[in-house]
């Protein structure tokens, strides 16, 4: 009899040890993150500069009278750097495990092709749009320059 509970003890311990093995393996969870690249890191930073530079050249040499901020003057701008933006969304989107940093990225590209069109639709832009629309675009770009310098290198 005593053979027979130390045999159904020693079970139960199996069992109870080896359900606390699994639900301990079950709730961990590694997550993988792309190797750190310095060419992105760099395009972001490019971008941001480019971006920065559009927006103060504008605030500081134009003003809203007699159509100094027609959209026409800045298409070409805004085209350079929607194309920079498709470009780091596109380098983000085939690096795998990336999903943070692209969902960064398109919301960027979103953010930057809504005000470019608000400002061709009303074909000029005021003093305090563009000082929102700099702060704005700095902060997702600052966002993705974090999501890129967190990574392993």
């Amino acid at each position: 009899m005593k053979k027979i509970l130390d045999i159904n003890y020693r079970r139960t311990l199996i069992s109870i040890f080896t359900l606390c093995c699994l639900l301990s393996i079950n709730s961990c969870k590694v997550t993988f993150i792309p190797d750190y690249d310095e060419t992105i890191a760099n395009q972001i930073e490019s971008t941001t500069k480019q971006i920065d530079l559009f927006y103060l050249t504008m605030l500081e040499t134009t003003s809203a009278e007699n159509n100094g901020r027609s959209y026409n003057l800045f298409t070409e701008q805004y085209i350079e750097i929607e194309v920079e933006l498709n470009s780091l969304l596109n380098k983000n989107k085939i690096r795998p495990l990336n999903e943070n940093s692209t969902k960064i990225c398109e919301n960027a590209l979103k953010l930057w092709q809504k005000y470019k069109k608000a400002h061709k639709e009303k074909n000029t832009i005021g003093d305090d749009d563009i000082v929102l629309n700099s702060k704005y675009m700095s902060s997702m770009l600052y966002s993705m320059q974090i999501a890129e310098n967190v990574k392993p290198e």
